[in-house]
């Protein structure tokens, strides 16, 4: 008799809640359209701080160039293992300190790429907090300037990147029962190809550059205060230290 009384209870709790779920409706008061993309691809938009310093070579020797930029940044993930991003904004501050070293008016400056996560080690959110996960990253930047008078200074950069990636999470459901200051911290650091060349034209006179080493390092941090909100750090070193700070939100 407990036994069926037992199951019976089961049964109607289980009825209840199909019942209850059968009863959502849709919200009346919101407002409806054309298309409804009902299951949107992850997102996310941000703003980037670049501060770039390399040495570059003309014919007639090498020099410094230098550049500070600030661009608006989007990206979108089609996939959980793809990032495709790009970033648009100015290039506010660029010189060639050693030639005409000249200060420069805001140009255009943009950058296309893509991040793939090649392989990872993740045992699950019941086991680890960690996770390591190797990438692979690529992207063209252009820039360009000009001074007060006739000269311009533009130059493309290809970089491509392996990255590796250590995310530790420090709000975790299971083994802290009160969630830290931060969401989680992500570190990584890897070598990098980069092939940056550009021209410097005052007046009649045009100078073609190119960078001096080609293969370096990049490393960087980021810290999600939120699951969704993230301030990072990433240094790019090929014999010249180049430095951004971003600020990024994921939808």
């Amino acid at each position: 008799m407990k036994t069926l009384a037992w199951w019976a209870a089961i049964l109607a709790l289980g009825a209840g809640t199909a019942a209850a779920s059968m009863n959502v409706e849709e919200d009346p008061s919101g407002e409806t359209a054309l298309l409804t993309w009902r299951h949107p691809v992850p997102w996310q938009v941000g703003t980037v701080y670049s501060h770039l310093v390399r040495t570059v070579a003309f014919a007639e020797g090498e020099r410094e160039l230098r550049g500070e930029s600030v661009d608006v940044a989007i990206g979108v993930s089609p996939w959980a293992w793809l990032l495709l991003y790009g970033q648009a904004g100015a290039l506010f501050e660029g010189r060639l300190r050693g030639a005409v070293d000249g200060e420069f008016d805001p140009g255009a400056d943009g950058l296309l790429g893509a991040r793939l996560n090649l392989w990872q080690i993740y045992r699950g959110v019941d086991k680890t907090s960690w996770r390591f996960t190797v990438q692979l990253a690529g992207q063209y930047a252009y820039r360009t300037g000009a001074d007060n008078g006739a000269g311009t200074l533009a130059w493309g950069e290809t970089l491509v990147m392996l990255p590796v990636n250590y995310h530790l999470t420090f709000a975790r459901v299971i083994r802290n029962v009160y969630m830290g200051e931060f969401q989680s911290l992500g570190l990584y650091a890897g070598p990098a190809y980069s092939r940056l060349d550009g021209t410097w034209e005052l007046g009649d006179v045009e100078r073609d550059f190119e960078e001096t080493r080609a293969v370096g390092i990049v490393g960087g941090a980021d810290l999600w205060l939120l699951e969704n909100l993230s301030f990072g750090v990433r240094a790019d070193w090929f014999d010249d230290l180049s430095l951004q700070l971003a600020v990024r939100y994921r939808f």
